[in-house]
């Protein structure tokens, strides 16, 4: 029977130290947030090396920049206008409110989340990253790939935001490490087999997964 605890080590067996979230600096990886929505780290990357053209992507940097000169540097993200726009309110909203990043991770965890869930374009899982990745504070990050990963292999039956949180925080307690590294895992797995349409032939759980033993799709 499969447990979190045998999902982490399996995985950790595989892909070992990820070092997600792929950024430079806190403020890129806020970028990379926003960027990231409903599109391909490809697609985030082209965008982030476009932002970098001039110098390091910074939070004065965006605030500062024209929103045409924005949308055309993000343009590869798709919806480049929206997020454009959601991109500059968030950081003019973080430098008015704390001056930089690193004053902002200084502060509570519920005194940032409450500022940052009210900024249009921040929902959970933004928020959740902004939090872990460029904060550093203990709050596992819930995507699509976890949903779908946790139910396939049996996990859960309905795998849900608390829920998830609860399994994972208690497996993982405060290690913020651990919790990038496992969320880098996931992500991962999501990519490369945990697909729409699974890869299961070779997936490095396939032999702890309802989903893939049920099924007998080890040979797809």
């Amino acid at each position: 029977m499969i447990t979190l605890e045998k999902l982490h080590d399996a995985l950790y067996s595989t892909y070992g130290t990820t070092g997600w979230w792929p950024a430079d600096s806190p403020d890129e990886v806020i970028a990379g947030t926003i960027l990231t929505q409903n599109t391909s780290w490809t697609n985030v990357e082209k965008a982030i090396q476009a932002l970098k053209a001039n110098g390091p992507v910074t939070l004065q940097s965006i605030c500062s920049m024209p929103l045409e000169l924005l949308e055309a540097k993000i343009r590869s993200s798709g919806f480049y206008r929206q997020k454009a726009a959601r991109l500059k309110d968030l950081s003019c909203a973080i430098l008015r409110n704390y001056g930089s990043v690193e004053s902002m991770a200084m502060h509570h965890q519920d005194e940032v989340s409450d500022f940052l869930k009210n900024i249009k374009g921040v929902g959970q899982e933004t928020l959740d990253s902004i939090l872990l990745y460029a904060l550093g504070k203990p709050v596992f990050v819930v995507d699509k790939y976890t949903a779908r990963i946790f139910q396939r292999t049996g996990l859960m039956d309905k795998p849900d935001l608390r829920s998830i949180k609860n399994e994972v925080h208690s497996l993982l307690d405060k290690n913020t490490d651990a919790l990038k590294n496992f969320h880098g895992m996931i992500v991962y797995l999501g990519k490369d087999y945990c697909r729409t349409k699974p890869l299961c032939g070779n997936c490095p759980v396939n032999n702890l997964c309802a989903y893939a033993t049920n099924s007998g799709r080890h040979s797809d």
